[in-house]
């Protein structure tokens, strides 16, 4: 069984961890593992960095960018260091992330968003993201976008 780590900010609103509950719900019965993980500070993500196992997490879930708040000293993110699959879900405004969008994303990311405007938005304002992605229905889209995924990163 694939196991999925899901990062969620409870800090941006209480729905944070509803949702992240739901995905969790959905991915639970299309047999693949979760584990819900809060990420509130830069010492939790940090601590996720050095904690992540290739055998006990093979792809990343993060909610509105979830674990972005740790940037390298070349400001990049520091999840860029994991050689996994990440998928970002945003169901927020796409142009409040503008300042990560604009960072160096790492080609094993991919960004889901709540519709196929906020995805193009992104697609318009921030060419160089690649794997750009809207629904209007995550929870019907996304087994389905794990089940072709290329899971060997």
């Amino acid at each position: 069984m694939k196991q999925i780590s899901i990062l969620y900010n409870p800090l941006i609103n209480d729905e944070q961890k509803q949702l992240a509950a739901t995905l969790s719900s959905v991915l639970k019965k299309n047999n693949y593992g979760t584990e819900l993980l809060p990420i509130r500070t830069e010492a939790e993500t940090e601590q996720f960095l050095l904690s992540t196992n290739p055998e006990t997490c093979q792809l990343i879930l993060s909610i509105n960018m979830a674990g972005y708040n740790l940037l390298n000293t070349d400001t990049t993110p520091a999840l860029n260091h994991l050689m996994t699959n990440i998928v970002n879900y945003i169901n927020l405004s796409p142009d409040i992330f503008s300042y990560l969008f604009n960072m160096r994303m790492n080609f094993t990311m991919s960004f889901l968003f709540d519709s196929v405007e906020n995805a193009e938005y992104v697609k318009n304002h921030h060419p160089h993201i690649r794997n750009v992605f809207g629904t209007s229905s995550i929870e019907d889209f996304l087994p389905v976008y794990l089940e072709e995924l290329d899971w060997r990163f």
